[in-house]
């Protein structure tokens, strides 16, 4: 698919997790954009966007411009929740500087066309914290994405995720209906839209409905087999709020 939706990830990732973290201060890095079609203009943005847009963003990638994206529109139209997540990555920081230059006539990557339909509601740049991809998108993926305020302080949170959150979705890719997590921190979070950002890929309809049934079973499993997720469920208060749970599909 165009939007590519981390298919390099499948190949550079293989089947290790792995958390960046800023470890390297020009390691790799995210720039994610959130965007809200303006009244009435939600269809016409979202075939702008499946479209010329979609082609765009592949020109800019075999440019080198970044080095992958995803494109993910919101499955459901809602007055508060943006209507599209654009997230870029990059080798190095330092790469930003080429997609500088591009936001000089294309502000948030939208094209001509799409400037007049909607906004760049947020952008901010983010630390990869943890991340696995076991199967790229299909045209029956469906999306989580989840944005957070995080209330610890961040080395908490980091190793919050690492031990807490991410041996959740490894359960539920070993039971089959979760084929790549991504977990992002806001290198700029002081009034920031979010603090923290979580994009989750389900394999189908039916594997987005078993999400609640496949979690208590994980969690079950993860109480007696894991002593270090065991330490963080007993103890996960002040660590995180979350603002907005919004399923979405790849583009186009």
């Amino acid at each position: 698919m165009a939007a590519l939706v981390f298919s390099l990830l499948s190949v550079v990732l293989g089947s290790v997790p792995c958390a960046y973290a800023q470890q390297d201060a020009d390691g790799p890095v995210a720039l994610i954009f959130t965007y809200k079609a303006m009244v009435g203009k939600r269809v016409a943005f979202r075939e702008v966007m499946a479209t010329q847009g979609i082609a765009q963003f592949e020109r800019w990638k075999a440019a080198g411009d970044f080095e992958s994206y995803q494109a993910l529109f919101s499955a459901y139209a809602a007055s508060d929740n943006p209507d599209l997540f654009v997230v870029l990555r990059f080798r190095h920081f330092s790469d930003l500087g080429r997609w500088q230059a591009i936001e000089h006539r294309y502000p948030g990557g939208l094209i001509d066309d799409a400037q007049s339909l909607a906004l760049v509601e947020s952008s901010a740049t983010a630390d990869i914290v943890s991340e696995r991809s076991i199967h790229t998108d299909t045209r029956s993926s469906q999306y989580v994405v989840l944005e957070y305020d995080v209330t610890a302080p961040l080395p908490k949170y980091v190793t919050y995720v690492q031990g807490y959150v991410a041996p959740q979705f490894e359960g539920w890719m070993k039971a089959g209906i979760l084929s790549s997590y991504a977990c992002f921190t806001n290198q700029n979070p002081a009034g920031a839209a979010w603090s923290g950002f979580i994009v989750l890929q389900y394999r189908d309809l039916a594997s987005l409905a078993a999400r609640e049934v496949v979690k208590d079973k994980t969690r079950a499993m993860l109480a007696t087999t894991d002593p270090v997720w065991k330490r963080w469920s007993e103890d996960k208060s002040n660590i995180r709020k979350e603002k907005m749970t919004i399923p979405a599909i790849a583009l186009p």
